[in-house]
């Protein structure tokens, strides 16, 4: 995908000035991610952004850069005497920018020559971890289990694993061919509503974010989403699959055509990671989650922060919208489950509920909107009732963290996977255990010495 890039060019129509400098040696172009992302992102971030877009001009991807703002296009490809960001920061053209710096020569070369070798777009790829590590077999271990999400007609479970996405049919559990294609854990995963397509996301911490979008019917990889500039903590689809919005550890919210695999929308208000995403029911708002102890309300179609909620006072990890209604739950570190009736102008406070004696770590409505499941950081699962804010169930004690959370289509049950690598299934009515789909690994004892 093309990776994020803001550039501070072009306030108002360029006015020429000065000599030429000589041109740049066109036997080896510069690359676009390699070498002008770091020059344009280093200097111009503050300018040209979802919050703040002077001169009509936002420039948070490549396609931004060729589309350009109320002036026109920047980039005249294969042309940079005839590109106003060229000359502008060659302070050939009027208003100069950045207005109140220069760029070293070695820079203004390199967006000159990557200009006048056609501006081309080059994906970033930064280089993955295993290359740069020494290989050690790992002990065998299962990994975690941080998202689960059941296929709309019931018949199949999805669970994050390591490098795949594995999979089990429902209602008997019995496992599945996995999907190869991600590059780390899994940290979230989505279906679309029609059930055609199964995002999983994540990446390696430090070095990228990514999330691979399935043919469900085929488990080919129909697109791989790169743009995060590190791992990725939440997917979630609008209703008609139409979009997909993601997160995590940059800071960053990310809108995404699905069709097409473009980013439509990158939104940075936030100042800490981003922690969940979550739309409404007809897609057109946009809820996130950070570690700024607050949840931002956006417009989808324009990408503008409608307004934020700062009642939470620990940092937000996870978001739910009930079906049918305009309520969104949020829960996070201060243990709380918190309730608003959320609207393009407001959001209205409606429950705050004491729900965990650790940190909220997922919610999730039943289908039909009547119950809310939490899970916390003390190993406790909770059934509430949904308009009242009361509790029904309270699940039994579980193994370790419940890192994943899914009611199943029909309501009936619910999916819990764990940060020990286990997953089971709940009778939501009842909150009894229905069965354990994935049993913990026998701890090895070779070469261990017992005192």
């Amino acid at each position: 995908m093309r990776r994020l890039i803001i550039v501070a060019v072009l306030g108002s129509a360029a006015v020429t000035t000065g000599a030429a400098p000589p041109p740049a040696d066109p036997a080896d172009p510069p690359d676009f991610a390699r070498d002008v992302v770091p020059i344009v992102e280093s200097q111009c971030l503050r300018c040209h952004n979802t919050a703040k877009s002077e001169g009509g001009l936002l420039l948070e991807t490549w396609e931004d850069m060729m589309r350009g703002g109320d002036t026109g296009p920047p980039i005249v490809p294969g042309e940079p005497d005839r590109s106003p960001l060229v000359l502008q920061v060659e302070g050939r053209a009027k208003p100069k920018m950045p207005p109140k710096k220069t760029l070293s020569a070695d820079e203004m070369a390199v967006l000159r020559a990557w200009v006048a070798a056609g501006a081309r777009y080059s994906p970033p790829r930064p280089p993955h971890p295993d290359g740069r590590l020494p290989a050690i077999a790992p002990a065998p271990v299962a990994p975690r289990v941080t998202a689960i999400a059941w296929r709309p007609d019931g018949r199949e479970l999805v669970y994050g694993g390591y490098k795949e996405l594995r999979r089990m049919a429902m209602p008997d559990g019995s496992p599945q061919p996995g999907w190869s294609g991600p590059s780390d854990l899994v940290r979230s995963v989505a279906w679309s509503a029609d059930g055609r397509l199964v995002a999983a996301a994540g990446g390696p911490p430090g070095f990228f974010g990514e999330i691979v979008v399935y043919d469900a019917a085929t488990g080919d990889v129909r697109a791989r989403l790169e743009g995060h500039r590190d791992y990725v903590y939440d997917v979630a689809f609008t209703h008609d699959a139409s979009r997909l919005a993601s997160c995590g550890y940059d800071r960053q919210v990310r809108i995404w055509d699905v069709a097409s695999g473009r980013t439509i929308g990158v939104l940075r208000e936030h100042t800490e990671a981003v922690y969940a995403v979550a739309f409404n029911g007809d897609g057109t708002l946009l809820a996130s989650a950070s570690a700024d102890r607050s949840v931002k309300i956006w417009d989808v179609e324009t990408g503008v922060r409608l307004y934020t909620i700062t009642g939470p006072t620990g940092g937000v990890l996870t978001l739910a919208f009930r079906p049918g209604t305009a309520e969104l739950a949020a829960g996070g570190h201060d243990r709380r489950i918190r309730i608003w009736r959320v609207g393009r102008d407001a959001a209205e406070p409606l429950h705050s509920i004491p729900a965990h004696d650790g940190a909220v770590l997922r919610l999730a409505y039943s289908p039909d909107g009547s119950r809310l499941v939490s899970s916390g950081a003390d190993r406790r699962v909770r059934v509430w009732d949904a308009a009242r804010g009361e509790p029904v169930h309270l699940l039994p004690s579980q193994s370790d963290w419940p890192l994943g959370l899914a009611f199943s289509p029909d309501g009936r049950q619910i999916a819990v996977g764990r940060q020990d690598g286990t997953v089971s299934v709940y009778d939501a009515g009842t909150g009894e255990l229905a069965a354990d789909l994935v049993q913990p690994q026998a701890p090895r004892t070779a070469g261990v010495v017992r005192r």
